[in-house]
């Protein structure tokens, strides 16, 4: 019995170890890619010159290619332990933003972008696989809302910090993020050394060879998975597109900006927190279809308003219906599922679709006709969803 209880200590020490370490990665990792995606907005128009059509184009590279390597690196990823794809990610992200900020011509900085983003797909699906695998129930809600919790913040933080040093050099965020990228690298690969069980955890493969459980998916995916294209493209809108409105027209400061961008975040955080300690809102169509109506309501209200007050409100309210969106997706997505890798991939290639969407439509629309125009048509495609979703759904229940 000793020996028993001493084993149960043991596993679960080491369970909150490798949880801390890799929500407290997963947070720097986010701070590190948020604060670059916001400055490379900047980037592009001071160094380039672009348009914001262009601009919108420029920041979809690394996106696109991160959509094409959750494609194609998903049998290499789930082939290698996560330790070590994690630590190559690292790497491959660092050394791709290193040579990025050497270039001055158009298409090689475009190049090394998309191999930056090739090497973030075997980041985040890698982790959310790690930390979710042999976790089912309230053990994998608690699980994937502290992740959730973790990158968000960092997410929300990122926002404000990158406003902050864009002001002083728009090469300054990615110097900041590139250095975080390595120190990551190192600390992922040290506490994986010392932790025996982050060191033996097999890769996904390994794992489902040796367990061969029986798949228990929920068609509910599907509803979640429309959702979190459609929060994307909101998310998208405001990180690639209101920067530009908030300079144009609205003439608002760069540190402004990220403040406004903060409240989002910060909301998105304290909604992770409260997902976690609640249950209704699993295996719920109710919750599903309420939330993607929701973020319709919130484009068509950002559309009708010009204050920085009133947008403070309308991306608090944002923050709260994104985490509803990204944690059904994720939940759902997983739960039951054997192939977790997969089913991460699947929900970041989704996410992903969505950021390309939001960022090269509306670069496009907002150059030509304007920033409430984005919103409005978002919102519309959002209604037509619900519409469907609930079509479905009454005939299923029928």
């Amino acid at each position: 019995m000793r020996f028993v209880y001493t084993f149960h200590t043991m596993q679960k020490k080491s369970d909150s170890l490798q949880s801390w370490v890799l929500n407290s990665t997963s947070f720097l990792a986010n701070m590190a890619i948020t604060m670059m995606a916001l400055s490379l907005v900047y980037y592009l128009r001071s160094v380039f010159s672009l348009l914001p059509s262009q601009i919108g184009v420029g920041t979809s590279v690394s996106t696109f290619s991160y959509l094409i390597g959750c494609l194609c690196l998903g049998s290499l990823v789930s082939s290698m332990k996560p330790r070590y794809a994690v630590a190559v990610a690292f790497l491959g992200m660092s050394a791709s933003l290193a040579l990025f900020v050497r270039l001055h011509s158009l298409v090689p900085a475009y190049l090394a972008l998309a191999c930056y983003g090739l090497f973030m797909s075997m980041l985040w699906p890698s982790i959310e696989a790690w930390f979710s695998r042999g976790k089912e129930g309230e053990e994998l809600n608690r699980a994937s809302n502290s992740f959730n919790f973790s990158w968000s913040l960092a997410a929300g933080l990122a926002t404000w910090i990158a406003g902050l040093l864009v002001e002083i050099s728009v090469v300054l965020p990615f110097v900041v993020g590139i250095v975080m990228l390595l120190a990551l690298c190192l600390y992922v690969s040290l506490a994986a050394y010392l932790a025996p069980g982050m060191r033996a955890m097999p890769s996904e493969k390994v794992s489902i060879e040796e367990e061969k459980q029986e798949d228990k998916s929920t068609p509910l995916r599907f509803f979640c998975w429309a959702g979190i294209v459609l929060v994307y493209t909101g998310m998208s809108v405001v990180q690639n597109i209101f920067p530009l409105y908030a300079q144009d027209v609205l003439n608002i400061s760069e540190s402004m900006t990220g403040l406004l961008l903060l409240v989002r975040g910060v909301a998105t955080c304290f909604t992770f927190v409260f997902l976690a300690r609640t249950n209704f809102w699993q295996f719920s169509r109710r919750t599903i279809l309420f939330s993607q109506l929701g973020f319709a309501l919130v484009c068509f209200w950002g559309a009708v308003i010009r204050s920085p007050g009133w947008f403070a409100l309308c991306f608090l309210t944002f923050g709260v219906v994104f985490a509803f969106g990204y944690s059904l997706s994720m939940f759902h997505g997983v739960a039951g599922c054997q192939k977790r890798a997969r089913r991460m991939a699947i929900h970041e290639i989704l996410l992903t679709v969505g950021q390309i969407a939001g960022s090269v439509i509306g670069g496009v629309i907002y150059q030509f006709q304007s920033f409430p125009r984005i919103l409005m048509l978002y919102g519309a495609i959002a209604l037509i969803v619900v519409a469907i979703e609930s079509l479905v759904r009454m005939k299923a229940v029928r």
